[in-house]
């Protein structure tokens, strides 16, 4: 567990052990004993292997701490912006790297292996947060931190000893993989490879119908397509609905457990001043200078990357002074203006080139502005195993209540009600305003309109960790609109159907043509398509033109001399392959070295996963699969 929150810790000065330990102290120790038990395991224990387990702490915690990372790689300033199924892939990572650590430790423990007393000292005294301020490990410091954190020294030492432990046993695994270039070469050849095309694409809606419809049209339209002017049934429901979230925010946090919060995350809210930096590392000072002048010239850091290969480049977002691994780049980087080059600077590590792309001022958020966000974040680590125990509670209020009017308040449930429309829309043609994320009102909506009136409601589980219950109280069915109400949109309807039956005839005729004369451009030649057609347009896998994925299909799928048809949504599009052709070497330079790159690290991340697959089985993983499909999405659910 250590190990893999040493790489998700954000803005803490702690670093990759004290995050752990703060989050047990605080909300951790003391929330699993409460919600009772799952066939005989502890509650809060989401897999058990061998005599090692991972708690609903542990795995909420690491998820929650690996989300930072992920909202800054995929460019978003918030986490909470990350899509559920970004953040169902993060936790079930952290869920993997929980189990590999876990295993290889019961392996360890199983065969006699223990980490040795000298190798935790010399750990624990290389933490910044138990040396003074000469940089020397500070006994007093120790016992004060751990005594404020109510920590037994045992337990920071245990730890510790399963970081080391797993590291050296996983660390290192697969590094000298290599990847056949034959694969490469394959991959590469059948990504690159260019489909040379004569497209000619129709818009239905250009087309210009010869005459307006007669009433006669009309009616005969609307009586074959009588479905489309239905008006929708609407219900009236009762909902209750029960999440991870809506337990959350019922739950009370104590404000001296808030601000005991604070004062350890106090580098979280004290932030002094950041960079955003730009960094090349260069072998020779020639080069360096080389790069100075390139990137004075071209300010893109793209493009400027990609100006040496022997160059290694990195970048250090919002990033303290204490961050910068290099001591020359750090002192010189916080004394340099915004957004000029700097350099070269010698280092033990080559010639440093850099930009300081931004810089963020000191800022300080006190107490009473951190407060709600500490409360938050506690309280959703509290949610995961408190859900079980208000499943179980609201479950028997719903079996003693026919119509969900004798729901207790202080379960966290979120009751809702009112008609809708198998769509969830209003009378008013609006959304209606169903508790739960998107998934859940789906699941909610599809309850309503399958349970029939006045049936006595169940607790039934949703998706994303909820649960929900449903009654039926009102039906208004559905009825066909009289052709007065609808005429217009009859009108519409027809014409748009006339343009598409038009398009698709002028498409097939083009198409029959380009087969019997040998391709599109001769079939087009001297008509008004041919300077619509586009002529021998290079199409692969990696160069779509931002044409349709059905389209890119089937182009790759028809042979040199062929032509084809396709018929996406109101355009149809007529098509002859003209011919093929690899890449060439050059132009695939440097998709080829990203490409192995790529492919480099995966094989190599593949041989420390199937060691793991292979522990499991000597020393099976007990999955506690209600508490683990609870906390895996509650994860994914968060708003």
């Amino acid at each position: 567990m250590i190990s893999t929150l040493r790489h998700l810790v954000v803005d803490s000065w702690i670093g990759r052990l004290i995050a752990l330990l703060i989050f047990l102290a605080f909300v951790g120790w003391g929330v699993g004993d409460v919600v009772g038990s799952y066939n005989g395991s502890q509650a809060d224990t989401v897999v058990t292997i061998g005599s090692r387990r991972i708690t609903a702490s542990d795995l909420d915690r690491g998820i929650r701490n690996r989300f930072p990372a992920a909202a800054q790689q995929m460019g978003v300033s918030d986490p909470s912006q990350l899509p559920p199924n970004v953040r169902r892939e993060v936790a079930q990572g952290v869920l993997q790297s929980l189990l590999a650590q876990n295993e290889a430790l019961a392996l360890a423990d199983r065969n006699g292996m223990k980490v040795p007393d000298a190798l935790v000292r010399k750990e624990v005294f290389s933490y910044r947060a138990f040396q003074g301020t000469d940089g020397r490990f500070d006994r007093k410091l120790f016992d004060e931190r751990l005594k404020k954190l109510g920590l037994q020294e045992r337990t920071l030492l245990e730890s510790v000893r399963d970081d080391i432990g797993a590291r050296g046993l996983l660390d290192g695994l697969g590094k000298t993989m290599v990847v056949p270039n034959s694969v490469l070469d394959q991959l590469l050849a059948f990504n690159t490879r260019q489909y040379k095309t004569d497209l000619l694409r129709l818009d239905s809606g250009s087309m210009a119908v010869p005459a307006a419809a007669e009433e006669a049209q009309l009616r005969r339209y609307y009586d074959n397509h009588s479905s489309q002017y239905r008006s929708a049934e609407y219900r009236h429901a009762k909902i209750i609905l029960l999440s991870v979230d809506s337990v959350a925010h019922s739950l009370t946090v104590p404000d001296e457990q808030l601000k005991r919060y604070y004062e350890f995350e106090n580098a979280k809210y004290n932030v002094p001043e950041t960079r955003d930096i730009e960094v090349l590392t260069l072998p020779n000072r020639v080069a360096a200078e080389a790069i100075v002048t390139a990137w004075k010239a071209n300010s893109d850091w793209a493009s400027i990357q990609k100006a040496d290969p022997s160059a290694a480049s990195v970048s250090f977002p919002h990033a303290r002074q204490a961050d910068i691994p290099s001591p020359e780049l750090a002192k010189a980087a916080f004394s340099a203006p915004e957004n000029a080059v700097q350099g070269p600077i010698e280092s033990p590590t080559g010639w440093i080139v850099f930009r300081v792309a931004a810089i963020a001022a000191p800022h300080k958020t006190d107490f009473e502005h951190a407060k709600a966000e500490i409360r938050d974040e506690i309280a959703r680590s509290q949610a995961p195993q408190l859900f079980a125990q208000r499943f179980a509670s609201l479950q028997d209020a719903i079996a003693g209540s026919a119509d969900l009017e004798q729901i207790p308040t202080d379960l966290g449930a979120v009751p809702a009600q009112g008609s809708l429309d198998e769509q969830g829309l209003t009378k008013d043609g609006e959304m209606a305003p169903l508790p739960g994320d998107e998934a859940t009102r789906k699941a909610i909506i599809a309850r309503v309109f399958e349970q029939k009136k006045g049936d006595k409601p169940s607790l039934v589980n949703g998706p994303q960790g909820s649960a929900f219950a449903v009654v039926v109280d009102q039906i208004e069915p559905g009825h066909v609109k009289p052709y007065e109400v609808v005429r217009e949109q009859v009108g519409h309807d027809w014409l748009k159907a006339q343009q598409l039956h038009m398009a698709d005839e002028r498409a097939t005729t083009i198409m029959l043509a380009a087969r019997r004369s040998g391709g599109l451009e001769k079939a087009v030649a001297g008509t008004t398509d041919a300077a619509a057609m586009q002529k021998d347009l290079p199409l692969s896998r990696m160069q779509n033109a931002g044409l349709p994925a059905a389209l890119l299909s089937a182009v790759f799928a028809t042979a040199p001399g062929k032509t084809g048809m396709l018929a996406v949504g109101d355009t149809l599009y007529v098509f002859t392959v003209t011919g093929t052709q690899a890449a060439s070497a050059k132009s695939t330079k440097a998709l080829r070295a990203s490409m192995q790159n790529q492919l480099q690290e995966t094989v190599q991340s593949d041989v420390p996963t199937v060691f793991v697959h292979s522990l499991e089985n000597q020393i099976k993983p007990v999955p506690n699969m209600p508490v683990l499909q609870q906390v895996l999405n509650a994860a994914a659910g968060q708003p």
